[in-house]
């Protein structure tokens, strides 16, 4: 019997899982999946509804009782030809890492499938600094420069990187990141200025990735449907979408048997307005059209980032999870 480990790898890669796998929590450390998060010391958890300043000097607002990560209320670099001038966190610091060989131990004793959940890549943090309008402007009237700003934020990751090879490699398997890049109609840059400007970060970032023995994840809302065929040329390995429907979901089996989804329902509408039977619907769309019997599908059980934040209901939580197990494709028919 495969191990949880094995089950994930294999789904991602389309190695024939024998079960559908699960994730565990991407907000905090569990081991109620099949995968286990795992994050660096990022001095504070602001993602969590709890506001405040994070390390790049990004200042969090979150309103009472929204239960969301909130909104950053501040530019930190006002002229891009100063970006020089942002201090990058170190990615080397063994500090951040301190905590992680009790939780690495944990995941071994479960055959977990650890990933390091590590925050913005380039896109998200290039506007979390600079300015949401700012950056979209100066993709447009300053490349040259824009791409020297998103070579030296990614300096980051591939610091992080760098010292995860060096200290912990084989023992974590994946590294997630998030850029949302879609509105509800396109992305928000076209797929021309992203393949100037982003797409060679990313492949290196994803090289990276790849040298050092992990598969690269990415979380990013919207309709990215024009940009999964440039991801995937990248090197991406496994992206997150919420709102599937946008694309819409039939549009997806395109990329089947080349990109790994994970995905539970959609968090815009039939998690939250539609009926049982259109969300067990739903489930049984995303697996004809992501996956096969080789892999392609990582369910997400949903956890309280669905619950709290999005204003998911157990009970819908519950029926989908169901609904996944029920028509689990990888499981042999006999």
């Amino acid at each position: 019997m495969m191990n949880s480990k094995e089950l994930v790898s294999r789904t991602i890669h389309f190695q024939k899982p024998e079960r559908l796998p699960f994730t565990g929590s991407m907000g905090e450390t569990d081991l109620s999946g099949d995968t286990m998060a795992i994050f660096p010391d990022f001095g504070q958890k602001w993602w969590l509804g709890g506001g405040g300043t994070d390390e790049w000097g990004s200042r969090w607002e979150v309103e009472p009782g929204s239960g969301d990560m909130g909104q950053v209320k501040n530019i930190v670099l006002e002229n891009l030809a100063d970006y020089r001038s942002i201090t990058v966190p170190d990615g080397g610091d063994p500090k951040r890492y301190v905590h992680w060989e009790e939780q690495l131990k944990q995941a071994e004793q479960g055959d977990k499938y650890v990933v390091i959940c590590n925050g913005p890549l380039i896109f998200e943090r290039a506007h979390f600094v600079h300015g949401f309008e700012n950056t979209l402007m100066d993709c447009l009237l300053e490349p040259e420069l824009m791409a020297e700003f998103l070579r030296h934020v990614a300096e980051y990751h591939f610091k992080t990187i760098a010292y995860i090879k060096k200290h912990f490699r084989g023992r974590i398997h994946g590294y997630r990141g998030t850029d949302d890049w879609g509105t509800q109609l396109a992305p928000m840059l076209s797929p021309e200025v992203f393949r100037q400007l982003f797409k060679p970060v990313y492949r290196e970032i994803f090289a990276a990735i790849h040298d050092a023995g992990m598969d690269a994840w990415m979380h990013s809302c919207g309709q990215i449907l024009p940009l999964l065929e440039d991801f995937i040329e990248a090197g991406l390995d496994v992206v997150n979408v919420m709102q599937p429907n946008v694309f819409p979901i039939p549009a997806l089996k395109k990329f089947r048997g080349r990109l790994c989804f994970e995905v539970c329902g959609d968090a815009q509408n039939t998690l939250l307005t539609g009926t049982p039977d259109e969300l067990r619907k739903e489930v049984g769309l995303l697996l004809e059209n992501c996956c096969d019997e080789n892999g392609g599908l990582i369910e997400i059980k949903m956890d309280r980032m669905y619950f709290e934040g999005d204003g998911v209901s157990l009970e819908y939580g519950r029926i989908c999870h169901e609904e996944y197990r029920k028509r689990d494709p990888f499981i042999k028919k006999t």
